[in-house]
């Protein structure tokens, strides 16, 4: 006989009951991180590269986990916004250009022309000339609005 069932054998006929309950749970409890260890290892070595970066980006402290950087390319995964009617609408995986300057056009990232940007500026300090400190009130008003909105669903 090996010394651990010498020591159950002991234990039942001293009358040690709660010594014997306090060692079979601490022996289970060894047996189960034991295991868990081993499944952490398979599972981690069966993951798919996507899922470890994506795991990575989710884990870096400071990052926002909702927006997914993909070379040239960001991937906003959820974002809350109204349709044209007011409802309010989740957006899933709107890509977006991850670079100043550029904009997506079809499904490839092209520059915005000089005499654009120059334009938008242009029209932008005109608008905001007038009504800045309104639409950063409402603005501010909204954001509060929507990040009330996105923690309670979960987001």
């Amino acid at each position: 006989m090996n010394s651990i069932q010498e020591f159950i054998i002991n234990t039942i006929i001293n009358s040690k009951i709660i010594e014997f309950q306090e060692q079979i749970k601490f022996r289970l409890n060894e047996i189960a991180q034991h295991r868990l260890d081993e499944a952490k290892i398979y599972v981690a070595s069966n993951m798919s590269d996507n899922f470890n970066e994506l795991s990575n980006i989710i884990s870096e402290s400071g990052k926002n986990a909702n927006i997914v950087k993909m070379g040239r390319v960001t991937k906003i995964r959820r974002r809350i916004r109204r349709n044209a009617k007011g409802k309010i609408v989740v957006q899933r995986n709107v890509k977006k250009s991850g670079i100043k300057g550029y904009r997506i056009s079809g499904s490839t990232v092209k520059r915005i022309p000089a005499f654009e940007r120059m334009k938008k500026a242009r029209l932008l300090k005109r608008s905001w000339k007038t009504s800045r400190r309104a639409k950063l009130r409402r603005t501010l008003l909204k954001r509060k609005m929507s990040m009330r909105r996105r923690s309670s669903l979960g987001i």
